[in-house]
Formats: C-alpha cells, sequence, structure tokens
C-alpha cells in the first residue's frame, strides 16, 4: 500500500513539473500563443464560469455549516439511505451536484466530511457520481450555442442525470456489506450561528471559484501552447480527443465545430477533462483520494453517458438538424454578462482580502503605535 502511495506522488510530480516547464518554455518561446489561451481562458471564466457556478458553490457550502442540509436532508432521508447507503444530510449535496456544476458536488462533499456527516469511504464513493455539469452549462452553452438547438441540452441532461442516479444506486447496493451505513445522532452536531455561516460558505465560494477560475486559465494556456509547439491540428481526431481531454468547453466545441453527433459530446461532458479533474482535486483540501481510481471512474461514466444519449437519440429522436455546424459556436460576452461577472470577482476578492485578518493586524497595529506613550 506505501509502495502505491509513493508511486502515485512521483507520478502527481513528475506531471506537474512537465506541465510547469512547458508552461515556461512556451511563455518565454511563444509569447503571444500564450498570451492567447490566457486570454480564451479569462474569456470562458468570465463569460461561464463565474455566474453560474459561484451561486451553487455558496448554497452548497452554506447548506451544510448552516445545518440546511441537515433539516431538507430529512425530507429525502428514506431516499437517500435506501438508495445510495448515504445519511441523510448528503441528500442536498447529491441533489445540488446534479443542478450545480462539476465542482459543486465536490464542495459539498469535502464540507460534509469535514463536518463529519461522512466517513471516507463515503465521499470516495460519492465523487463516482455527484460529479456533473449543470444544465444551465449544457442546455444553454452546448445546446443553445454550440449546437444552436436547446434539445440537445436537454438530451444531455437527462443522460448525465441518469447515469449518476443509475451508478449511486448500484454503488450502494454494493457497498451495504462492505460499509455498512451507520446514523448518527443528529445532537452530536452543531450548526454555526447565521452570520458565521454565512460569512464561512461564501469565502468557501470565493476561494473556490478564484481556483477553478485559475486552473481553466492555466489549461487553456497549456492547450494553445501543445496545439502550436506539437503541431497538433485543432479540428483533426487527435486534436478533438486532446481538446476534450484537456478542458470539457474547448472539447465540446470541437465536437460541434466538426459536426458530431451529440453523443461525442455526452462522453466529454460525463468524462469532465483534466481541468475540471484538478479543481476537483483542489476543493477535496481535506480529503485523499485515489487519483487513479477517480479518472478510471470519470472514464466509466463518461462512456455510459455517451452509451445513454446514444439510446436516447434511437428512441425520441429530435426534430430538427443537430448536427449542423453552427458559425458561432463560442459563447459571446455580452456587456451586462461581463460587467456583472468583472464585478462579482472584484467583490469576491474584497471579501477575502477583508476576512483574511489583515485588516485587523493592521488596525491592532496602529492603535498600539497611537496609543503608545510618548514617554
Amino acid at each position: 500500500m506505501k509502495k502505491q502511495t509513493i508511486t502515485a506522488d512521483r507520478l502527481s510530480l513528475l506531471t506537474v513539473t512537465t506541465l510547469f516547464a512547458f508552461i515556461c518554455i512556451g511563455m518565454i518561446t511563444a509569447p503571444s500563443q500564450a498570451a492567447k489561451g490566457a486570454f480564451d481562458g479569462i474569456e470562458c471564466c468570465i463569460n461561464v464560469l463565474v455566474p453560474s457556478l459561484f451561486p451553487f458553490m455558496f448554497l452548497s457550502s452554506f447548506s451544510v455549516i448552516y445545518g440546511i442540509s441537515e433539516r431538507i436532508g430529512r425530507l429525502f432521508s428514506k431516499i437517500t439511505v435506501s438508495l445510495f447507503n448515504l445519511p441523510s444530510d448528503a441528500g442536498v449535496t447529491i441533489l445540488l451536484s446534479l443542478v450545480g456544476g462539476f465542482p459543486v458536488g465536490a464542495v459539498g462533499i469535502n464540507s460534509l466530511y469535514k463536518q463529519g456527516v461522512i466517513s471516507k469511504k463515503q465521499a470516495a464513493r460519492m465523487l463516482c457520481f455527484c460529479v456533473n455539469s449543470g444544465p444551465g452549462f449544457l442546455i444553454s452553452v452546448v445546446g443553445a450555442k454550440l449546437y444552436g438547438n436547446s434539445q440537445v441540452g436537454i438530451i444531455l441532461t437527462a443522460a448525465q442525470v441518469f447515469v449518476s442516479v443509475f451508478t449511486g444506486i448500484i454503488l450502494g447496493l454494493l457497498s451495504r456489506k462492505k460499509d455498512p451505513l451507520i446514523i448518527s445522532s443528529q445532537n452530536n452536531r452543531s450548526s454555526l450561528p447565521f452570520s458565521d455561516a454565512f460569512i464561512s460558505a461564501c469565502k468557501s465560494a470565493c476561494s473556490g471559484t478564484a481556483g477553478l477560475c485559475s486552473m481553466v486559465v492555466l489549461f487553456s494556456c497549456f492547450t494553445e501552447l501543445a496545439h502550436f509547439f506539437l503541431k497538433i491540428e485543432p479540428n483533426s481526431a487527435v486534436g478533438i480527443i486532446f481538446r476534450c481531454i484537456c478542458e470539457v468547453t474547448d472539447g465540446c466545441t470541437a465536437i460541434a465545430e466538426n459536426r458530431l453527433p451529440i453523443y461525442f459530446a455526452a462522453v466529454c461532458v460525463g468524462f469532465g477533462g483534466l481541468c475540471v479533474h484538478f479543481q476537483i482535486f483542489s476543493s477535496l483540501s481535506d480529503i485523499k483520494i485515489s487519483k487513479q481510481k477517480f479518472l478510471l471512474a470519470r472514464a466509466a461514466g463518461g462512456l455510459l453517458c455517451g452509451t445513454v444519449t446514444y439510446i436516447i437519440c434511437k428512441v425520441f429522436p429530435a426534430y430538427c438538424d443537430v448536427f449542423s455546424n453552427i458559425e458561432d459556436t463560442s459563447p459571446k460576452l455580452s456587456n451586462v454578462t461581463y460587467c456583472g461577472s468583472i464585478a462579482l470577482i472584484i467583490s469576491m476578492i474584497a471579501f477575502l482580502v477583508c476576512t483574511s485578518g489583515i485588516f485587523k493586524e493592521n488596525v491592532v497595529e496602529y492603535n498600539r503605535t497611537v496609543h503608545q506613550p510618548l514617554f
């Protein structure tokens, strides 16, 4: 067991070192390509990630910290316990993971584990079916903007929800003997006051959103440099696979640009991309998981999602040409979204600075200086 951990650590160190060296060399030898990739990543963050993920990340953390998940969980207690073999408090996190987007489920799982609601095994099991793309992204971005048909997004959402719930039920059945559910007493858990819970959840959402955006910018820069140095044609078969593996939005864009069937987009969405995986790893600050098993689970989820989407398209064919190439394949910024997202980013930065204790230390030091006796 120890030998496997050392191997995994060395593999992670080698991957990070290679990525760091590649980006450093690329920024020196091809600064224009690096700048273009970073700008595309920032554009994606402002237009897609910040306005859509921040509210759900706040709700996910606040529901656990303030105890809302414990109260609402009673409504889903029978479903959560009987179907998924998980504590009733996990029901809200499962629901938010289906509607909130990729990192929301990971943030909720980390909060549940930190609060002592679930065990490490249960957290690892939840990661197999609580990592999903939000319906807003699938319907508005992939469906309406990339394929020009919102029905595509609805089909992808239905397939993803089915695969997630089905996977959760199967894993719950298999874990009943190996990991029996122990329902802890609710009196042993105390929630924070509203103001403290609100500030703590907002701080967690700000930090999480900032971390996610930084990962998107980094991977967008890496993808652009890889296309330039490795001479990978973006719209070739290798280029499309590479884009899908790296980042889900860029991968879905490549699939739509090349008029590929939507079940290819379902595979890309189900897998999530390495950028999303790194975002999830950063969100799980209190849980150590097997990254190899996680990647295998995401690959299996992508194949299942693609298979279910293929079946849905055969049984309920869309009444439009969903494979047509749309000229406007990339989401464009509007003034409202741009200004609102910029304002939200500035507010998050200001909030993190104000709650970090820097101002408090400065005030204390100032008071000591002012009130210090002259003689």
